[in-house]
Parts: structure tokens; sequence; C-alpha cells
């Protein structure tokens, strides 16, 4: 709407430009309307953190980030109970908080950490948190390695790779998208990205997902293709962003730093090498994601659910007609629902029941 305005504020001085040639004419239209954008629009820089702002990241970050990286994680530590990852490569490394979710999920599984962040005062923060700070040189997660760029080789590969919070802060969608295919190449398993849950990083998030879907690299050093592990139960279009206004598709995550309690919200992509049985594809079940809160309502409970056809849809879930596994209590105190449901028919009434997983 600004840059109509601006536009037609500028042909309004048109007759300024009539007596030179129509080529001329456009071209000084265009400058002067990119003048009189830049003048109001916000300009892009990349943070560049030092010691300061390091410390001040790690107040205000810190534990919000941990939250939402264990909640990502936790969803293959759930559905894949027998994936023990042997080495993590985390994009954006920042203060450590995958490297510490992953060791708090895997433990002495995880033998190698390969942290990679541009900058070196935050390498050197991160570094100082796993010797708990102490004077002491011992750290409290051994084989942690921090670098400033990438491993060259392109064939090199990480069963688990991270990047939280991180593509974000890339300066363009080209490289945005460069970055995700070099992610891919070096994932061996789970490549898992989380972002704010704020309706640009949800974006950032779903073009990623269309970049891995979508586009073929001319050198494939890893055959295997990429499967949409989680939120999403589909590789269809996000219904979230066909609907006005769009909502992002995020998710909340309660954290209890010192002093106060909190909450992050955020919105999170994992994608996984193995080729799994698409959901929705066995007979007579239906995947979906709760994507919203439960609503409590007197006799039933309001569930938003992304289903596996693409489709959000609206189900009120009573413990008459979907039985008494999903009666009220099944979802006390969940204020963002974020585990998976099935539909199963119920046998001789054709109802359908629900259960949480």
């Amino acid at each position: 709407i600004h840059s109509n305005r601006v536009w037609f504020s500028t042909l309004e001085r048109a007759p300024f430009f009539r007596s030179v040639n129509d080529q001329n004419f456009e071209a000084k239209i265009r400058r002067k309307v990119l003048f009189e954008l830049r003048k109001t629009t916000y300009h892009w820089t990349p943070l560049r953190y030092d010691a300061e702002l390091g410390v001040v990241f790690m107040a205000a970050r810190l534990a919000g980030g941990y939250a939402a990286v264990m909640r990502a994680l936790n969803e293959i530590k759930k559905r894949d109970p027998l994936f023990a990852p042997r080495s993590l490569l985390d994009f954006g490394s920042g203060l450590g908080t995958a490297l510490w979710a992953s060791h708090t999920h895997w433990g002495d599984a995880l033998k190698e950490y390969v942290c990679v962040d541009a900058s070196g005062a935050m390498n050197r923060l991160a570094e100082q948190l796993l010797t708990g700070g102490g004077d002491t040189d011992t750290p409290l997660v051994k084989h942690v390695y921090f670098r400033q760029f990438f491993p060259v080789s392109p064939k090199v590969q990480s069963d688990l790779v991270v990047a939280a919070f991180s593509l974000s802060e890339l300066a363009s969608q080209k490289e945005r998208e460069d970055t995700v295919l070099t992610l891919w190449r070096k994932t061996n398993s789970y490549l898992v990205l989380v972002e704010n849950g704020t309706k640009e990083g949800h974006q950032i998030l779903m073009e990623a997902r269309d970049v891995l879907l979508k586009k073929e690299e001319k050198v494939i050093h890893d055959s295997r293709r990429p499967v949409v592990f989680a939120p999403c139960t589909h590789e269809r279009t996000c219904p979230k962003l066909l609907k006005q206004p769009v909502v992002p598709c995020n998710f909340l995550q309660p954290y209890h730093p010192l002093p106060l309690p909190g909450e992050e919200r955020f919105s999170y992509l994992i994608v996984s090498r193995e080729a799994r049985e698409a959901p929705g594809e066995r007979e007579g079940v239906e995947w979906g994601r709760l994507t919203a809160p439960v609503h409590r309502r007197t006799r039933h409970v309001q569930c938003q659910i992304c289903c596996s056809s693409g489709e959000l849809k609206q189900l009120a879930v009573t413990a008459r007609q979907h039985g008494r596994s999903s009666s009220l209590p099944a979802f006390t105190d969940l204020t963002i629902v974020t585990l998976q449901f099935h539909l199963e028919p119920k046998a001789r009434r054709g109802k359908y029941r629900t259960s949480l997983l």
C-alpha cells in the first residue's frame, strides 16, 4: 500500500519529466520510487556478536532456545526410539543449545559434536559454558569441536544436523536455499530446523521444505530422498498459508529459567533420510497433528487438526462419540498440543475413536 502511494505521488510530479523520451521517463520514475522507498523501508543488517552482545543474548535467549530445540528433538526421541545418533552438526550453534539438548536426549551415544558459528566470541562463550564457567579445563560434555566454517568435504555426514534460529539471520532467500541444501548434503539421518514462531519464521521453514522436496541438485552425493518427518503429516502446501489472515504453524513450550517461568513460541521442521511409510497410507488410519490450543467445553473439547490430506479441520471430541480413551482428562493442563493422534474406526458403530500417541 505504501509503495502504491509513493508511486502515485511520483506520477503527480511526472510533468517535470514529460519532455524526455519514454524510456528515460520510466527510468527516472523507477529511481524516484526506489529513493522514496529507501527512506521508509527497514534495512536488514546482520548482527555481529561480540563478547558483550553474547552475554546479553545468553541472558535473554538461552533458556527459551534450549526449550524449543529440546521439544523439537523430543519428536524424534518419541517416535523413533531406536535412533541413537553418533554425530551432531549444529549450524549457527551460538551458545550450544542444540549441543546441550542433544546430549540430554542421547547422552553418551553421541561421540562427536561439531558446532559451526561465524562468531568467535560466541564460540568462546559456548566453550566457557561447557566448563561451567570455572577454572577447570575439563568440559561437562566431551568431544565438542567449534568451527567458524562448514567442514569442507560434502561426503562427510552427521547423523543429526540442527539449525536453530539460524536461517532467519541469513541475508537473502538465495543464501538460505544454498544453506539448506548444504545442510541436507551433510545429513545422514535427520535434519532439524527451528525458527521463531512468527509468520516470517514459519514462511522460512516452508520455503526450506519446498527446496528440499522440489529442487534437484546437479551432483547427488546421497540418493535417499527427503521425507518430511514432523510436524507436517503431508507434503502438500501448508493449509495455514492458504487461509487469510495467515496464522503461523507454531507451538508453545513452557520453560522455567530463574527467576520467572516463561514460554517459547517456535516453529520447526524435521526431514528424514529414511524412507518411511507415509502417514495416512495405512488402511483405516488418518494421521494428523493438533496445531492450536485445545478448547475445553462443557461436554466436549474442540481441536484444530492438520490432516494428512493437507486440510485444516475442526474436530469436536466427546466421550460418547469417540470413546472413553479420548475423554476430557486426556487434555488436562495442555496449552498447545503437539502430540500426534490417529482416528481408528470403531467396531460395530462405524464411528471414529481418537487415540493420543
